[in-house]
């Protein structure tokens, strides 16, 4: 018995090693070289009626003896095939457009007004691409969303990235999408999905300087005092940074003994809107609160932030988690209600008026009239959601899918007409977290 288990596990040993060298093998990583690839980390997709004009990202590495962070580029080129304008890349640069770390298509609104997956097929055709590649739109063109140097890093794509990550997934604040999970909305039953929509905000909100400075006219003063300390500490001479304040973004400042550009106009991206799609073309928008309330129906939420007015003041809760259940009945008659019950554990994060010190040691003294505030206007912006889907025709509460799992026999009775006869009934319940 010892000698055959041996023997089993020379045999083990043979066929992972086998496995380990057809892999290493069978990858291009002769493709890899930098000065033949056109490493591509985000593609903006624009269309001027049958041509489609795409805006690639490159990353170009620089060398490290220079010190110097990886640098990207975009490149626009045109095609009456997506396949076609990234082709163009290799005949205006030279260099073999590579999509294996492309993590973000951008879709422009032109682009959204046809069937996007006229495009979108080509990434999922491509055996390289993730179809864990985000998937975003925007109301102008993808090409300017792409173009855009933003405050939070120099490349947009990963910016935008950082906007549509799987935290603010988490706390609400947009809804990422995924290739494969757009798709799959695509080519469900309900041919319905969604993508966040790109924008660029000022990184600054506007004060009124005029209430500031009667308030407390000593703000410039003091305001100057405090650069000029810090210029002392850094040890740098701080003249030309002053004199150079009125120039554009691309103008430079001394700081630590190494050139930085300066931030004062650079933008920052949001994504709290979302555009609905039916069979590929966009039809409909959601506002911020109603994709907040698609987001507590659909997906997970985790320490999300929820604020509640209540009378004069305003409450902030802290959503720990949330569950969502989502029914469909219908009548003889083909007409369906839709029954959404919600449950959300939550505990106060902030109140815009001091509280006393009792109701201030624990997160889980919530205001009286608060939960009931919260639940009033959670419901109203799911049924609200629900209504703006239905009159764009948009199941992307799944209605259908409903229909088919567990109304199998009537579905071809009432799946055309199933989105004109429906409404929502919702209920939402707020718990504390103690």
């Amino acid at each position: 018995m010892h000698r055959a288990h041996v023997k089993n596990t020379v045999r083990y040993y043979i066929v992972i090693i086998a496995l380990l060298v057809f892999l290493f093998f069978s990858n291009d990583f002769g493709l890899l070289d930098v000065q033949k690839t056109a490493i591509i980390t985000a593609a903006g997709i624009d269309r001027e009626g049958d041509e489609f004009i795409v805006t690639s990202q490159l990353a170009i590495p620089q060398s490290s003896s220079q010190g110097k962070q990886t640098q990207s580029v975009q490149i626009v080129s045109r095609g009456k095939t997506i396949a076609d304008a990234f082709d163009q890349i290799n005949a205006k640069t030279g260099w073999y457009p590579k999509l294996v770390f492309c993590n973000l298509i951008v879709l422009g609104k032109e682009t959204t007004a046809y069937n996007v997956f006229d495009a979108l097929d080509f990434f999922l055709l491509d055996e390289y691409l993730s179809d864990d590649c985000l998937v975003a739109t925007c109301d102008g063109l993808a090409k300017d969303i792409l173009n855009t140097q933003a405050l939070v890093d120099p490349s947009s794509s990963v910016a935008i990235s950082k906007v549509l990550s799987a935290h603010a997934m988490r706390v609400g604040s947009t809804l990422p999408v995924s290739l494969r999970e757009f798709a799959s909305g695509y080519f469900s039953d309900s041919s319905a999905g969604y993508l966040p929509i790109l924008k660029t905000e000022p990184q600054q909100e506007e004060i009124n300087q005029k209430d500031e400075t009667s308030q407390n006219p000593d703000s410039n003063s003091s305001q100057n005092g405090e650069n000029g300390s810090s210029g002392e500490s850094s040890g740098q001479n701080t003249s030309s940074e002053q004199d150079n304040s009125s120039s554009s973004q691309s103008s430079e400042s001394t700081q630590n003994g190494k050139s930085t550009p300066k931030q004062e106009n650079k933008p920052v991206f949001s994504a709290s809107e979302t555009a609905l799609f039916v069979k590929g073309k966009r039809v409909g928008k959601l506002n911020a609160s109603e994709s907040f309330a698609f987001s507590a129906v659909k997906n997970e939420l985790r320490l999300a932030p929820y604020s509640v007015e209540k009378g004069e003041n305003t409450c902030a809760l802290n959503i720990k988690n949330n569950a969502a259940k989502v029914r469909l009945k219908v009548g003889k008659d083909g007409h369906a209600q839709l029954q959404i019950k919600l449950s959300l554990t939550a505990g106060l994060l902030d109140y815009s008026k001091a509280l006393p010190l009792e109701e201030n040691a624990d997160m889980g003294d919530v205001p009286s009239g608060v939960f009931a505030a919260a639940e009033k206007k959670l419901a109203g912006d799911v049924l609200s959601t629900y209504e703006k889907c239905r009159s764009c025709g948009c199941d992307l509460f799944g209605a259908r899918e409903l229909l088919i799992k567990y109304k199998s026999r009537n579905f071809h009775r009432f799946a055309n007409t199933l989105l004109e006869n429906s409404a929502a009934t919702v209920n939402v319940h707020f718990k504390n977290v103690r």
